[in-house]
């Protein structure tokens, strides 16, 4: 029998400028997030409170949702599979010449694909190249598991993330 998921919203890469106001957001409105980052430093800074960029308004509430256990930070892969929705925020690199790299994004998921589950839902909610979303979803299907792939723009100006993320109207999209 597949256990329950402890969480509501894990953020792949959520301790940056897009993913760690979005984490903050998410919580705020009362649902159990984890920021899951390669940094340990990104981690420690916001396990502590702390966000280590400006964003009016976000640090009130980040301090608030850590405060009530609705928000915690790891950099451990495995908390991937605690949530019911996987919200990924990597940026696609581009090379010397500005060219993007498709690959980055499915490459980078690579790491945390072993821990996803049947039941999850996929978002991928970045500046991406056209082609990505269907790249992750190959490599969903590689994995056999039950696992829907949409997109949602990043759209969000820095330092007004907390306002925008609360009145912008979002559009996520899948087939």
């Amino acid at each position: 029998m597949e256990r329950p998921f402890a969480n509501d919203v894990v953020v792949i890469g959520g301790a940056g400028h897009v993913g760690l106001p979005l984490a903050i957001a998410f919580a705020d409105r009362g649902a159990r997030t984890v920021v899951y980052d390669v940094s340990e430093k990104a981690v420690s800074t916001v396990m502590a409170g702390r966000v280590p960029f400006k964003e009016p308004g976000a640090e009130e509430k980040l301090v608030r949702a850590l405060d009530a256990g609705l928000l915690t930070a790891s950099t451990d892969a495995s908390v991937v599979g605690t949530a019911r929705n996987v919200v990924v925020v990597i940026g696609t690199p581009v090379d010397e010449h500005l060219n993007p790299d498709p690959s980055a994004i499915p490459d980078a998921l690579e790491a945390t694909s072993g821990h996803f589950r049947s039941g999850q839902l996929l978002v991928l909610r970045s500046t991406i190249y056209p082609g990505v979303t269907a790249l992750v979803e190959k490599m969903v299907d590689r994995l056999g598991i039950d696992m829907p792939v949409a997109f949602c723009p990043e759209r969000i100006a820095e330092h007004r993330a907390m306002e925008e993320l609360f009145s912008l109207p979002q559009i996520v999209s899948s087939h």
